[in-house]
This record gives C-alpha cells, structure tokens and sequence, in this order.
C-alpha cells in the first residue's frame, strides 16, 4: 500500500512539474501610480513567459485581484526590451520598438489611465524613421479618449488627425493590433 501510494505521489509531482505554466520573468524596474485614485498605488510591471516575444503587463493592486493584459507588447533582444515610465501626470507608459535590427526603426508607447472602471490603453505614440533615408521619417501621436491626434510626415508640419481606434481595458489590447491606417507610414 505505502508503495503505491508513494508511486502515485511521485506520478502526480511528475505531471505537475511538466504541466505546470512557465514562470513569468520581470522585465525591467515597475513604476507605480495611484490610477485609479483610491489612495492606494498599484504597481505595474512588465513579464516575460520566455517561450517567444510575449510580455505581459502586470498590475497589482492593494487588497484586489491582480490585473493581467497578455501579449500586449513586442519584446526582441539586446536593444528591443519594452519599458514602463511615468508621464507627467502619473499615467503609465509602456514603450516597445526595435533600435538595433534593419534599417526600419520604430518606437511604439501606450499611454495606461483609468477611466470608465477600467485600465485602458488612451494614448497611442507611433514614431519612426530608416536608418538609410533619414528623411523617411514620422511620427503619430494618438488621444484614444477623445478620437484625435496629430501626424506629422519627414520633418514636415504637424497635421490634425482623427482615428476610430477606441480606448480598449488593458485586457483586450494585444500587440497583434495593426498600427492604425492614420499613423501609417505612407
């Protein structure tokens, strides 16, 4: 009896260790901010499952559930690591981009406020330029709140733009969401 009982044990520790999810890495400091302006600051990271370029947003909040957004950011190697930052007005910023593969550069920051009971992507920050034509370049500066923003082309002037890209919950918001058609690079 004692020897099944450890043989079924065993099997058990087997098929939990193999089927167990990978363990998330941090990626980067975390930065906090009290978002949803209830006194108590949440903390933002950023995790790596380590099986391809998915990062993860993690957003612990004091005595409630923590907040997981999947896959909502590009992650490369040395030079293309996403990161968290604080604006000014204590929103958070996550930035992506690749500064080191190809001639196509690019930087993408997502700006975090709370807003109708949630956490939402409400600002999208899409710059550009090529290493080989330095006039190609551009950058589109997106206000998902209000629908507006600015484009401006190859160093040229800024122009009034508007966009049908809405404020998504964190949750929903992947990084396989095009750029949107009023921030292309043509």
């Amino acid at each position: 009896m004692t020897s099944t009982l450890t043989r079924l044990c065993a099997a058990a520790a087997l098929i939990a260790t193999f089927s167990a999810p990978a363990a998330a890495q941090q990626i980067g400091p975390s930065v906090s901010s009290d978002l949803d302006k209830d006194g108590l600051p949440e903390l933002f990271h950023l995790a790596d499952l380590d099986d391809d370029s998915i990062v993860e947003l993690v957003i612990t909040r004091p005595g409630k559930p923590q907040i997981v957004a999947r896959d909502i950011a590009w992650r490369g190697g040395i030079g293309q690591q996403p990161e968290l930052s604080l604006a000014e007005n204590e929103s958070v910023r996550l930035t992506s981009g690749n500064d080191s593969i190809g001639r196509g550069r690019w930087h993408l920051t997502l700006t975090i406020a709370y807003r109708r009971g949630a956490y939402r992507v409400a600002g999208y920050t899409y710059d550009w330029y090529d290493t080989l034509e330095l006039a190609d370049n551009g950058i589109c500066d997106l206000n998902l709140l209000s629908g507006k923003g600015i484009r401006q082309i190859d160093g040229g002037r800024q122009h009034p733009i508007r966009t049908s890209l809405s404020a998504l919950p964190v949750t929903e918001w992947t990084d396989s969401i095009p750029v949107p058609p009023e921030c292309s690079q043509n």
